[in-house]
């Protein structure tokens, strides 16, 4: 008698005979076929020779043939992949997570608890903030206030952690002071207390010059390039022709020949809690400009880390030289150069119609790609398989994981 094969090995079987047959459609389980988009799929190898979530069935049947027990599945969402890699019950689902904006505030960012949020907002005038869904969403809110300043530091004031806080904006072009008085948003409350409530409750009473907030290093004026604020007057001023023909100095170098670069990114634990990962660019042996850093942000995920290597070698590379990437992430090339043209027209949803993953950093490349595009310099991707002995890759690789072993060592003493 034939053993009965489970579920999940099921879905994976069918996943593995779509890759054979080049198919377009795959069997539901009631027998109808549905139409598969062409979309990225992630196979979390929950119980395996090497736990890990990977990007081809191949490599997720090495881990898992001839292993008792193995617990793997696929998926067409990275973040479900990693719910299913932390054993999430879907009989017991988690509580849904915030991410509060903050575009004008103390520090305007995206924080994922209500405190840290509050801190931000509480005792200043104005602030603008709002609760989010998705990390996306709160990422793009904050986007749409970058450069604008408004605000300073008052007391008794109540916010509402689920309830947009609609501040009142200088317009800038009609020549108003900021920091003049304007109405309080009707969506504030006054609290009852006193300073020093508001002092206990997270809130800094620190009031600072216009001008002198503090600003995101890539802040613009965000809304005309042509006026910029003035410090000392603390109104909004017509930029000078010197200002305004001011060029921002780009790394450029030998225009001969085509610059070959290996990128790469390493996650120790990837789609686990506390996984901490690195970034490794290799331009050539004791080359200054090779990278082996910790990867930037709360999401330390192999993905991240993989995108994270190409935009640092696109940064660092010539503006006007023509470059060749080389990088073992079929995900990444991908993202970047084919599948970033149907979410464009789709507003950044994918084929579920749910938000892109990692679609800032995929956007910081594209655009950086287009710059170089407009200076006539060519940026192409080869795919490298891994761990394949190709002296670029290996050195790529070992500059990853060195940044995310300096990375662990750091959040183990404490940094």
């Amino acid at each position: 008698m034939p053993k009965s094969r489970s579920p999940l090995y099921q879905d994976i079987e069918l996943d593995a005979e779509d890759a054979r047959s080049g198919s377009a459609n795959s069997l539901t389980s009631s027998g109808a076929k549905r139409k598969r988009g062409n979309e990225p799929k992630f196979y979390a190898v929950r119980a395996g020779k090497i736990p890990d979530i990977y990007h081809s069935w191949s490599d997720c049947l090495a881990q898992v043939r001839g292993f008792k027990g193995a617990i793997y599945k696929s998926f067409t969402s990275l973040t479900e992949a990693e719910a299913f890699m932390r054993d999430d019950s879907a009989k017991s689902p988690k509580p849904v997570l915030k991410y509060y904006a903050v575009q004008n505030g103390r520090t305007p960012g995206v924080y994922v608890d209500w405190p840290s949020a509050q801190k931000q907002i509480t005792g200043w005038k104005h602030p603008k903030h709002k609760s989010f869904a998705t990390r996306a969403e709160a990422e793009a809110f904050v986007a749409e206030g970058k450069g604008i300043t408004t605000g300073e530091a008052i007391s008794n004031v109540h916010i509402d952690p689920d309830v947009e806080s609609e501040a009142s904006m200088v317009d800038g072009r009609k020549g108003c002071k900021v920091g003049d008085n304007a109405p309080t948003s009707k969506k504030q409350k006054k609290n009852e207390g006193s300073p020093a409530d508001v002092l206990a409750n997270g809130g800094e009473q620190e009031e600072r010059e216009p001008g002198t907030g503090p600003l995101p290093p890539d802040a613009e004026d965000g809304f005309d390039r042509t006026v910029t604020l003035n410090p000392r007057t603390g109104y909004v001023e017509k930029k000078t022709e010197q200002q305004l023909n001011a060029r921002k100095m780009q790394p450029t170098g030998e225009s001969k020949g085509v610059l070959k670069i290996y990128t790469d990114g390493s996650a120790l634990g990837n789609g686990r809690a506390g996984a901490i990962a690195g970034v490794g660019v290799y331009f050539g042996p004791n080359d200054p400009r090779n990278v082996s850093e910790a990867l930037a942000g709360p999401r330390q995920t192999n993905q991240r880390a993989e995108l994270t290597g190409i935009q640092r070698a696109l940064d660092i590379a010539p503006i006007d030289r023509d470059v060749m990437i080389y990088s073992d992430s079929s995900y990444s090339i991908n993202c970047v150069t084919v599948w970033f043209q149907n979410w464009r027209k789709n507003d950044w949803k994918n084929t579920a119609k749910k938000p892109v993953e990692n679609k800032d950093l995929i956007e910081l490349i594209i655009n950086r790609i287009e710059e170089r595009n407009m200076c006539k310099a060519k940026t192409e991707f080869k795919w490298l398989k891994g761990h394949a002995n190709d002296p670029g890759n290996q050195a790529a690789d070992s500059l990853a994981v060195n940044g995310a072993m300096v990375a662990k060592a750091l959040s183990a003493a404490g940094y």
